[in-house]
């Protein structure tokens, strides 16, 4: 090896470096290290160099490097290889000598792996970006459409009788709000902030079911074939969501092949490594079930497949198509947990790979439950009143009024704080209907949990044009939230109220504590709570009564107390039922001292005082009065 020195050359036994010391470094070292001439002909390349500029050392030495290099400059240059491809590398340039005549040294390192995956991170922070964008987006546009939707409908029920232009332009103006609307619920799929209701399925069911939809949807000149593995395993997912997304894949894959071709859709177990999670995003390792559509297509350029996910991008002519098919298939598998890949070639058509991981519960049908389907819209019941907390002036108007229509009693709020105040004042309220964004520093979300303290028998139904990480948890409904989706019409709100005030919580009413030392007047009580859907604890006296409270007091919707207790009087155990539950609904029962007692506990908005003795038609409508529900209402 000729000598190879930096800026000045260093004595051989004054403390320098040994010849084969430094023949060992430079040709074990795993970056790249070239020395050029002033005409930038290459004198010497270590085997790593070999390796980054894809030729052997033979063909380097000799030639021009090809590449501009300035002493002491530090740069990142992209460097083609013979036979095509490129890679990244990082080049650091020295002045020495070789054969005591100026030249340069650079030592390269390949960065490919380093700028893929800055690359991988940039991309991920634009989609973010865009999903935030949309989804704030698609909320403001879904109130709107609330109230466009709304007022159609009920235009079109106010003009039964109207004229058959009138009834025509009312339909079309319908239509095309509809439209809108699963525009805006294509953005939230992108977004990740659609609900999804996942189930466990068989893809190759789905995929069965799928095929002779496709092929009437595709056309003649499109032949549908499936490759299905009979040992697939089970997935868990939004049925309805995956059709979707094979549907829009299935349309691309028909404008890519204007003069036919054939669409492939295959289903595969497959073992997703940790190198290949390493290489992608968002993956989960280990076993997944991939479902492939392939095309024979035009295919798509590097740059193309750069953008085909952003909403709104397409390379269709202006008129056709949205761009948010691939977008809303984007959003939806990566919701779900799942990962998509797409390898497309020009001239060679494009495959779409979807993972899914693999879930290990027996799946059920996805049809086996269909559309409920009502043929009138539900009113209230006699009594039923509706808490209603929305911001937007005119999506809250619409639902007020819309409600009073079905026939119930409204109160409004226009944020949590108003809406907390109304609850602790009236008792009366059956159900709290809420929007999710609300001003201030209580959601609706929030509010919700607030108002389950204070009322625990109170229903919840949150309404949003987006659902949020504030609802979601792991893609679906968190447990314990009740969603009505925006838009919605007033037919949806009216099935959606009448649907949660009419359901018997876990197959049961609430619990209703009855403390009463007479066994026959607890056994009457307690036979006509179960008459009227509710469950009964019983207490024979006032310490058996303070430790139920204290076990189960989150658990009741309501109790019973009889003043004279064997140990110690009833309206003292009021007192110890307000420290642990202070919202909880009371009937204070008592034969004497009436007066007194009513005016003990008159500012308490949450107790009745019923005499003895009494009928259970006037403790049921006490109780009704104070918001508990039962059958009646």
């Amino acid at each position: 090896m000729r000598d190879i020195t930096m800026n000045a050359a260093s004595p051989r036994g004054s403390g320098g470096i040994d010849q084969a010391d430094i023949r060992f470094l430079v040709e074990k070292n795993a970056d790249g290290i070239i020395v050029v001439d002033e005409d930038g002909i290459v004198l010497f390349a270590n085997p790593a160099a070999e390796q980054i500029f894809g030729r052997a050392r033979e063909t380097l030495t000799g030639s021009p490097i090809g590449i501009p290099l300035i002493g002491g400059d530090t740069t990142e240059i992209a460097i083609h290889r013979p036979g095509g491809g490129s890679i990244d590398a990082e080049i650091r340039v020295v002045d020495t000598t070789w054969d005591r005549r100026p030249a340069l040294l650079a030592s390269l390192r390949d960065i490919s792996a380093r700028k893929a995956m800055e690359e991988r991170m940039r991309q991920s922070a634009k989609m973010e970006a865009v999903g935030r964008l949309t989804a704030g987006i698609a909320h403001d546009f879904n109130n709107l459409l609330t109230v466009v939707l709304g007022n159609l409908e009920s235009a079109r029920r106010q003009s039964a009788v109207a004229t058959t232009e009138r009834a025509q332009a009312l339909d079309n103006a319908t239509r095309g709000a509809r439209r809108a609307a699963v525009l805006t619920e294509r953005l939230l799929a992108f977004a990740r902030q659609k609900p999804l209701e996942p189930v466990l399925l068989d893809v190759n069911e789905i995929v069965l079911s799928m095929s002779d939809l496709l092929q009437r949807t595709l056309g003649e000149s499109i032949n549908v074939r499936t490759v299905l593995d009979p040992e697939a395993w089970n997935i868990e997912t939004d049925p309805t969501e995956l059709e979707a997304a094979m549907l829009n894949l299935a349309v691309n894959a028909r404008d890519a092949m204007p003069d036919g071709g054939e669409l492939v859709i295959e289903t595969s177990n497959v073992e997703l490594e940790a190198a290949y999670a390493a290489a992608n995003a968002d993956v989960t390792t280990g076993p997944n079930v991939m479902i492939a559509v392939s095309d024979t297509g035009t295919g798509m350029t590097a740059d193309v497949l750069k953008k085909v996910f952003e909403p709104f991008f397409t390379t269709k002519p202006d008129g056709r198509g949205t761009g948010l098919g691939l977008s809303q298939v984007y959003g939806f598998v990566k919701q779900t947990g799942g990962h998509l890949k797409l390898y497309s070639e020009p001239g060679l058509g494009t495959t779409a790979k979807i993972y899914f991981p693999r879930a290990s519960k027996t799946p059920r049908s996805p049809k086996a439950d269909g559309p409920k389907k009502l043929d009138h819209v539900p009113l209230a019941c006699e009594g039923e009143v509706i808490l209603v907390v929305e911001d937007d002036e005119d999506v809250r108007n619409y639902t007020v009024s819309s409600l009073r229509e079905l026939g119930y009693v409204v109160f409004e709020a226009i944020d949590g704080t108003s809406a907390l105040e109304i609850v602790e004042r009236e008792a009366r309220i059956h159900l709290l209907f809420t929007d999710l964004g609300l001003p201030g520093a209580m959601d609706g979300r929030a509010l919700a949990d607030r108002v389950r303290v204070i009322r625990p028998s109170l229903r919840t139904l949150i309404t949003t044009a987006y659902a949020g990480s504030v609802l979601l948890s792991e893609g679906r409904l968190a447990p314990g939230v009740e969603l009505l989706s925006k838009p919605f019409t007033l037919t949806a709100l009216a099935m959606r109220i009448r649907e949660l005030l009419d359901r018997d919580e876990e197959g049961q009413g609430g619990r209703i504590l009855v403390v009463d030392d007479e066994v026959l007047i607890r056994m009457l009580v307690v036979d006509t709570l179960g008459r009227e859907g509710l469950q009964a604890e019983e207490a024979g006296s006032f310490h058996e009564a303070l430790a139920k409270i204290r076990n189960i007091g989150d658990k009741l919707v309501g109790a019973i107390i009889d003043l004279g207790l064997p140990d110690k009087p009833g309206d003292g155990l009021v007192a110890d039922i307000r420290a642990l539950q202070p919202h909880l609904p009371i009937i204070l029962a008592t034969g004497y001292a009436r007066e007194n007692v009513r005016q003990r506990f008159a500012q308490d908005a949450l107790l009745q005082i019923v005499a003895k003795p009494f009928d259970m038609e006037t403790l049921m409508a006490a109780l009704t009065t104070m918001g508990v529900r039962t059958r009646r209402i």
